[in-house]
């Protein structure tokens, strides 16, 4: 059975997810704040070999010290900016929500600085 992160990620491999992760962060750094840019990084850290993360609001909070105000708030802003893109998963045992799938979407190139 095909692994359910498959196909969801815009990268081909490790290092093109890691510059447009540099690029997103540079070019987007007076749009965002420090909580921005650790929710963001945080995502980035649990990208496995797929290049996307699955991740529990509750496991942000718990791994960030912060509220769930602060997760959701962060997570619009980041879609809203264009960073990642949030996937609504479903547990296939339950048919009930499942922790979401968050890809990191490609650094446009009109409004992002080259940070290679």
């Amino acid at each position: 059975m095909a692994n359910h992160l498959a196909g969801h990620t815009t990268f081909t491999s490790r290092q093109e997810l890691d510059s447009a992760v540099r690029r997103h962060l540079k070019g987007k750094r007076h749009k965002t704040n420090r909580t921005d840019r650790t929710v963001f990084e945080l995502i980035h850290s649990h990208s496995g070999p797929f290049l996307v993360a699955q991740l529990t609001q509750k496991q942000m909070e718990d791994e960030l010290y912060v509220s769930n105000s602060t997760i959701r708030r962060t997570i619009r802003k980041l879609i809203k900016l264009e960073m990642i893109r949030r996937v609504a998963f479903i547990e296939p045992e339950t048919q009930g929500p499942g922790a979401n799938i968050y890809v990191i979407l490609p650094a446009g190139a009109w409004n992002d600085v080259d940070a290679d």
